[in-house]
């Protein structure tokens, strides 16, 4: 069963955020971290001791908030992408067809 762990953490620069992605991303159990609005780190994953991820943020920010622990909803599956353009008529994946030669050369 997966996990989604919202966790309030202080992140005022680039360098805090790529460090406490690191840090969730060191758990054992994570399977997907991203930022969401308000310093909010949000972490998937089975298995996830979210305690343990808290204290280990709390050790770097010296501030870590669980805010939700809850069930992941299960993303819907995307539509496929078609072709950006149809393939020429005149080629087969498999075989290609070839112009004849023409009998002109030159000279």
């Amino acid at each position: 069963m997966k996990k989604k762990i919202v966790i309030n953490v202080p992140m005022h620069s680039e360098k805090a955020k790529s460090k406490a992605i690191k840090i969730a991303v060191a758990v054992e159990g994570v399977m997907g971290v991203s930022i969401g609005g308000n310093d909010k780190l949000e972490v998937v994953g089975e298995e996830v001791d979210s305690v343990c991820l808290a204290n280990c943020l709390r050790k770097k920010f010296c501030f870590a908030e669980i805010i939700s622990v809850g069930e992941a909803k299960p993303q819907p599956p995307k539509p496929p992408v078609p072709p950006l353009c149809p393939p020429p008529p005149y080629c087969h994946p498999i075989y290609c067809y070839d112009p004849p030669p023409s009998n002109c050369s030159i000279m």
